[in-house]
């Protein structure tokens, strides 16, 4: 099962790869993206509800991106896109997943880190639907989608 936000990130990502977007701003994108997801759905179910779709994307993902599985750190972090509040799980911090994506070379990091994005969106959009998925998803999908993070070259 598809959707748009689907078919718009591997469109974008394709974009930014063939405009020579080294791996770094595809992990600065996505990192900024991530933020912008827990900001938009922590208030609806909690820190651990995202941090157990963010992990559950990443197990996910690692079956075709075996790298991705070393963004998971343990869930003594204070700080991140799943900080974690249960112990007995491994959480995803932006700076694990960045370093990741960044090591990767271009078409591989553009690659896992799509497949990351859409593997969250069809798990939230089994779990809530496709109407509220969309809806809650749609300020980090315009972040995105505006590849606004990708070129800004800063620090």
């Amino acid at each position: 099962m598809t959707s748009p936000e689907s078919d718009q990130t591997v469109a974008f990502l394709a974009q930014h790869l063939d405009a020579g977007a080294s791996s770094a701003q595809i992990a600065k994108l996505v990192c900024r993206v991530c933020r912008e997801i827990e900001f938009a759905l922590v208030p609806i179910v909690g820190q651990r509800g995202v941090a157990a779709l963010f992990a559950r994307s990443l197990q996910l993902s690692a079956k075709s991106h075996h790298w991705l599985k070393d963004a998971k750190v343990g869930a003594d972090s204070d700080s991140g896109i799943c900080g974690g509040e249960n112990p007995a799980t491994s959480s995803v911090t932006p700076a694990a997943l960045c370093t990741m994506i960044e090591r990767q070379t271009r078409p591989e990091a553009a690659a896992g880190a799509c497949l990351f994005l859409q593997t969250f969106c069809e798990l939230l959009a089994k779990l809530v639907g496709r109407a509220l998925t969309e809806r809650l998803l749609r300020t980090p999908w315009i972040t995105f989608l505006s590849g606004a993070a990708a070129q800004d070259n800063t620090q």
